[in-house]
């Protein structure tokens, strides 16, 4: 049942994409930029419009000096001119000289430069946007609806888009002059009787950027209307974590990153897998290790391990390696596309085994549709994995006094046929002096362990459901009292 209900939700998403897909072709959309009506187009959420069309509709100039977008726009007997400086994926921009934080960042496609519509107001006071006047709420079930309205004059249109910062927090961004009691009625919202929202925030300054932080995770649909955007908010569906799968790297012939001292990366990470297997098992969890000797295990054997088993969980642990030789800390990777040339590197280094003879079978099945759908199952998880990430770094990096290299994301092989949440730690490098030395320390590895479980634990709280107040997920069926 449940692996039917997978493929169900799978397919669904896949039916949705071609939707979105589809409706992305017809996508027809214009906004007022100083009289001239400028077509918008689609960057993921985000509704944007060429810099360059922007220009030639305020009569201005632009040009491109290395990363930055410079454009100067004419100015009149009243007003000089204005300069504006922008650069791509940044919300910094510089408005003559003066630092202005956009709601979203420019994009870079085929070297044209699109900026958010949402900006365009605060930029362009000539931009044609509508008031926004009201703000109502109902609920339908255990939905939320947040409904913002307001005047919309002739050819006017509301724009606005999304963002999760996390299953408890939501950024909402709306393009539009806001009333000056629109203040008033947001603090009201978080005056009502407790429930799934905490608080809503409006955020200062002109335009209507929204902070909403939920008590318990949450999903949500945003719908752009011309008059009004509409928020639905519902609780996400409970579950216990109850049984993971540690996933030590490579083995056997394959021992991963090499030390100065000789260190193999295989002997670590497999060590610090099954001390942090003890201590879950100490928190009732059921932990299965993707090998549990010195032995190769496929990247497709270790991924199949944890649907096979239906895991809650996927935790690959890693040690690092760099040419840099001062490179040191502790980094925990979420499966997404790496945005940066490091997470990339990273990348190849821990693929490098399915490009050099390790089995694949099974990895992608199906083909170029198999990789679609294998994309879409882990996507439905993206969020939760990148939580959990979080809170493994946030517990390990000062209980085992390391350098906090963050939270990153990379395209990684042995996650990327999960139907769970998954990460991949990469607990220190073997190709720094000092932190080979720390490695090969076991009571070092046993602190690395601590950590890695207490941000499991924390994360299992999270989504487990409540008894009593507490989470039940994870607990010991042999000690009620044991914490989760």
């Amino acid at each position: 049942m449940r692996a039917t209900s997978r493929g169900l939700r799978v397919a669904s998403c896949g039916f949705l994409v071609l939707m979105l897909l589809a409706a992305g072709a017809t996508y027809a959309r214009t906004v007022d930029i100083g009289g001239a009506r400028v077509e918008t187009r689609m960057a993921g959420k985000v509704e944007c419009v060429p810099l360059s069309t922007v220009a030639a509709a305020l009569n201005g100039r632009y040009w491109r000096v290395d990363d930055r977008f410079v454009m100067v726009l004419p100015g009149d007997s009243v007003r000089p001119g204005r300069e504006y400086v922008f650069r791509a994926d940044s919300t910094c921009a510089l408005c003559d000289s003066r630092r202005v934080t956009l709601p979203a960042a420019p994009v870079l496609d085929s070297s044209r430069l699109y900026l958010p519509v949402a900006a365009l107001p605060d930029l362009f006071p000539s931009t044609s946007v509508p008031d926004l006047t009201t703000v109502d709420t109902a609920r339908r079930g255990d939905t939320l609806i947040f409904t913002f309205g307001g005047q919309c004059r002739s050819g006017e249109k509301f724009v606005g888009f999304g963002d999760s910062r996390s299953s408890l927090e939501y950024r909402l961004v709306i393009s539009a002059r806001r009333d000056s009691g629109l203040g008033r009625q947001v603090a009201l919202l978080s005056l009502t009787p407790p429930g799934m929202l905490k608080t809503v925030t409006l955020d200062s300054g002109p335009g209507a950027i929204l902070s909403f932080v939920f008590r318990q995770p949450a999903a949500e649909r945003l719908a752009v209307l011309t008059d009004r955007v509409e928020l639905r908010v519902w609780p996400r569906p409970e579950r216990a974590i109850k049984r993971l799968v540690l996933d030590p790297g490579h083995g056997g012939d394959d021992p991963g990153a090499l030390g100065r001292r000789g260190t193999r990366e295989k002997v670590v990470v497999l060590d610090v897998a099954q001390r942090l297997k003890k201590k879950l098992e100490k928190q009732g969890f059921e932990v299965i290790l993707a090998r549990d000797t010195d032995k190769f295990v496929s990247l497709a054997e270790r991924s199949k391990c944890g649907n096979d088993r239906r895991a809650d969980l996927f935790i690959s642990i890693h040690a690092n390696s760099a040419p840099n030789r001062a490179a040191c800390g502790l980094e925990t990777y979420f499966l997404s596309e790496a945005k940066t040339d490091w997470e990339r590197a990273v990348a190849a280094r821990e693929n490098a085994v399915f490009d050099t003879g390790g089995s694949s079978a099974g990895l992608y099945a199906g083909g170029d549709v198999g990789l679609i759908l294998a994309d879409l199952a882990q996507n439905e998880y993206l969020v939760e994995s990148s939580e959990l990430a979080a809170r493994i770094q946030e517990a390990t990096v000062p209980y085992a006094r390391i350098k906090d290299r963050g939270v990153r994301q990379a395209n990684f092989y042995v996650l990327r046929n999960g139907f769970m949440p998954a990460v991949l730690v990469e607990c220190g490098f073997l190709s720094n002096k000092s932190e080979e030395k720390l490695l090969r320390q076991p009571e070092h590895r046993e602190r690395l362990a601590e950590g890695i479980s207490r941000g499991i634990v924390e994360f299992a709280k999270l989504y487990s459901p409540k008894v009593n107040g507490s989470p039940s997920g994870g607990q010991n069926p042999k000690n009620p009292k044991s914490k989760s």
